[in-house]
């Protein structure tokens, strides 16, 4: 018996003049004829209870997208209540505190920006 190396092929899209990086137009599972990528905010919604509730993501650029923002979402939002509570402890220095959700809003884009494309890179 003789060994044949097996190749591992990988789908790509192609949009004709889309500029994006190779790794996004990989195509993770093949799509349904009658697929549209979901809106953001939201893949599953369980209300109203009947109907279909799930959509799934098929394409890479989708799931970066979707990793992305929410990323960006959650973190910014937990940066802005971590500089609310630092306006709370420290309301006497109004003069100076009222930087501090900017700063940390700033902060909190930054790193969701960096954990976001990691992980929705991946």
């Amino acid at each position: 018996m003789q060994y044949e190396p097996q190749t591992c092929t990988t789908k790509i899209l192609t949009t004709g003049s889309d500029t994006r990086n190779d790794f996004l137009k990989t195509v993770v599972d093949p799509q349904p004829l009658s697929y549209t990528p979901p809106k953001f905010p939201s893949l599953y919604w369980p209300f109203p209870v009947s109907g279909t509730q799930t959509v799934y993501l098929y394409d890479a650029w989708t799931m970066f997208r979707f990793t992305l923002l929410w990323t960006l979402v959650d973190v910014i939002g937990i940066h802005l209540i971590a500089a609310m509570y630092a306006m709370a402890i420290q309301w006497r220095n109004w003069k100076l505190i009222w930087i501090a959700p900017v700063v940390f809003g700033i902060i909190g884009g930054i790193e969701a920006l960096i954990a976001g494309s990691v992980v929705g890179g991946v």
